[in-house]
């Protein structure tokens, strides 16, 4: 079974499912990053769109495009959400090119570990060229380790092309495509360490930002209270 007809079956498990606890912490944390009511978003691999919708509620005046593979998905998502800001294609995203040139944010949420390595590369030269200099891209991904279990424990529980995807080979490929790690988490959704959170920007080169000219008179003073408290709490050399 091909991956577009695999997930054109997986609605139902999908509509199940609804906005779960990833999906729910996922959209909490675009929030917390900054997303607006003038974002404007790529999402790759939305599904039926559980997580769109939540974006369509934060997102009123930029502009959200949403892909997936299963043509039958983006039917669900026509027919369930109907936004003047959503626009909405079907096909492999190695294939397709969104309207827009650039976005803020870049989705790959529990997308790469469906898409075969050997086209990785390619896949972030493309994003790469729909990012502006501030873009993020943020991908989320299972614990490689998690899959290893499931492949060995619990294998019905994976999907088609349910492969681990590991921290140096997104490091080699990403830098490839001009892109930097900027922050990396494995945290916890349904079992301890089942999920890892990456967030990405464009490489750009190093400024030097001198951190005591961007505070203000009360943020220097709790940095200069705090050096006095470890000058007196952890007096080195130590007396004798």
């Amino acid at each position: 079974m091909s991956s577009a007809k695999f997930y054109d079956h997986f609605i139902k498990n999908q509509v199940e499912s609804g906005i779960n606890d990833r999906i729910a912490g996922l959209y909490r944390r675009l929030c917390k990053m900054g997303l607006h009511t003038n974002s404007t978003v790529l999402e790759i691999g939305c599904g039926i769109g559980t997580l769109t919708f939540l974006l369509t509620r934060k997102v009123k005046t930029g502009r959200i495009e949403a892909t997936d593979i299963s043509p039958q998905s983006i039917e669900y998502v026509k027919k369930n959400l109907i936004r003047p800001n959503l626009s909405l294609f079907a096909g492999d995203i190695l294939k397709l090119e969104p309207t827009a040139k650039s976005f803020d944010f870049v989705l790959l949420f529990d997308v790469i570990e469906h898409i075969p390595v050997e086209d990785h590369t390619a896949l972030f030269a493309k994003i790469n060229r729909w990012m502006h200099t501030d873009s993020t891209l943020l991908i989320n991904i299972p614990n490689p380790a998690s899959i290893l279990f499931d492949e060995k424990n619990n294998p019905a529980a994976l999907q088609e092309i349910d492969q681990p995807v590991y921290p140096d080979h997104l490091a080699t490929v990403l830098a490839k495509a001009g892109l930097d790690i900027i922050q990396f988490e494995t945290y916890s959704v349904w079992v301890k360490n089942d999920y890892q959170f990456i967030v990405i920007k464009k490489r750009k080169d190093f400024e030097e930002i001198v951190l005591s000219k961007e505070r203000n008179i009360f943020q220097k003073g709790i940095v200069w209270w705090g050096r006095k408290w470890r000058k007196l709490r952890y007096r080195y050399p130590p007396k004798l």
